[in-house]
């Protein structure tokens, strides 16, 4: 018998990813301009997710802000986090963000993340 001893949630991977608007909140606490970036969402789970877009910014050196406004199925949400890493992968750039996520919006996320599950649009890592 195998022990799970994971202590990160589940991770949802898109067999499409999801492309939405984000927005840089700030950098370094400083307010930045209000301009949507066109990205793509890989995978999310509870307390993070992936996304793509094609801009390099110096996530190693910088506390870099964002906000996200997505629609996973049915239900839009509106979601803040910090850029954790970031690599470049065929000229676009991936970005590791840990979620910052109210409380009443856990229930939403994970209703969401269901719903796409049983539509067949995700998988489980």
């Amino acid at each position: 018998m195998s022990i799970n001893l994971r202590r990160e949630p589940f991770r949802y991977t898109l067999k499409e990813p999801i492309t939405f608007e984000i927005y840089i909140i700030s950098i370094n606490g400083v307010s930045a301009p209000h301009k949507p970036i066109q990205a793509e969402l890989i995978d999310i789970s509870r307390s993070g997710c992936q996304l793509s877009f094609p801009l390099s910014l110096h996530v190693e050196s910088n506390e870099i802000r964002i906000g996200m406004n997505l629609l996973l199925f049915e239900d839009p949400l509106y979601l803040e986090g910090t850029l954790r890493w970031g690599i470049e992968e065929n000229e676009t750039w991936h970005y590791g963000v840990q979620l910052e996520i109210p409380d009443g919006n856990h229930d939403r996320l994970s209703r969401e993340m269901r719903m796409l599950a049983g539509q067949g649009k995700i998988m489980v890592k």
